[in-house]
């Protein structure tokens, strides 16, 4: 039944492919209700069914390519989308105004809803289901960007002799690898070599897999020898028997117990970067070393590559 009567007025209630795209009532008449009931069958059938595709064939794809966490965030967007804009017009107009209401929260958040936004409707032009972009011509919301803490060497030094044997082992490989800690986590034997290892990253803009080789040095070394071999993974959590997910606490608590500023995982990336830009190591290796697609990302300015990453690396071997 798509008309009906509920706690004294007509309600409509459409759905498409057996999922209900809107419920409305308050409507006075059953005549009322079916006359609003056509116009927004006409609406959905002449735009909304094309979304709704979209959303769904773009979801399915990103379950299979994309990591868990991306498909989640992109299926939470659709459903707000979805929701959002059951029967009405997709515009740009639209979306500003969505973007509008997230920008209160945040300005991040609304820039990030816009690039996911305007990856979606790519995504069905690529296909020919869409001739236009809506988001086409919408700018990003500013970002007054914070300088990135960094903390000094003797805070880190401080935290290593307050953790336990197993948490600065942990540490240490994430400090001496410069990598993502979520990549550092899925770190495998068969990925640790004589003089590198192999972390792979979906930091990438097109979030596609990359595998970035690292140059072990001779600290990381000595830690890794030290590691138990208990599985596949080389830092394993002993309660599940399976890689670590993100130990949020780890370093908060470490911080708390050595008395100085806290500081997360990625400090240590930017820790690592600065101290070789200040040894003089070339900004190319150092963007190597980090993963970056981009040089800009490293620095504003580029220099040629000179000497090798591997000994590069070596300048952190006095952090242990």
């Amino acid at each position: 039944m798509s008309t009906y009567f509920h706690h004294g007025s007509w309600w409509i209630d459409l759905k498409v492919k057996g999922k209900r795209v809107l419920r409305e009532g308050g409507y006075k008449t059953e005549l009322d209700a079916k006359l609003a009931e056509r116009e927004k069958k006409e609406n959905l059938t002449a735009i909304n069914t094309d979304f709704l595709r979209l959303c769904e064939k773009r979801l399915e794809d990103l379950e299979i390519k994309r990591s868990k966490d991306h498909f989640q965030t992109n299926k939470k967007l659709c459903q707000e989308l979805i929701k959002r804009f059951g029967t009405k017009r997709i515009t740009r107009d639209s979306i500003e105004e969505y973007l509008k209401e997230v920008a209160t929260i945040s300005h991040k958040l609304a820039n990030r809803r816009l690039v996911l936004i305007r990856s979606l409707f790519n995504y069905g032009i690529k296909r020919g289901w869409f001739t236009r972009n809506p988001t086409n011509g919408i700018e990003r919301y500013p970002i007054e960007k914070s300088r990135k803490y960094i903390p000094p060497q003797e805070d880190i030094a401080l935290v290593l002799e307050t953790a336990t044997c197993e948490e600065r082992l942990y540490i240490l490989v994430v400090a001496h690898t410069l990598g993502r800690v979520r990549s550092v986590n899925k770190l495998r034997w068969e990925d640790v070599h004589e003089d590198y290892l192999v972390l792979y990253t979906r930091k990438a803009r097109n979030s596609d897999l990359k595998e970035m080789r690292i140059p072990i040095n001779a600290v990381l070394k000595d830690v890794l020898s030290k590691i138990e071999k208990k599985g596949e993974y080389v830092l394993i959590n002993p309660r599940t028997g399976k890689f670590y997910g993100y130990r949020s606490k780890l370093l908060h608590t470490l911080c708390h117990w050595a008395g100085v500023k806290y500081f997360p995982y990625h400090a240590l990336r930017h820790f690592g970067a600065s101290k070789l830009d200040n040894l003089g190591v070339p900004l190319s290796d150092i963007q190597e070393i980090l993963g970056h697609s981009q040089i800009t990302t490293t620095s504003e300015y580029l220099q040629s590559l000179r000497g090798s990453v591997k000994k590069s690396m070596k300048r952190l071997e006095d952090l242990q």
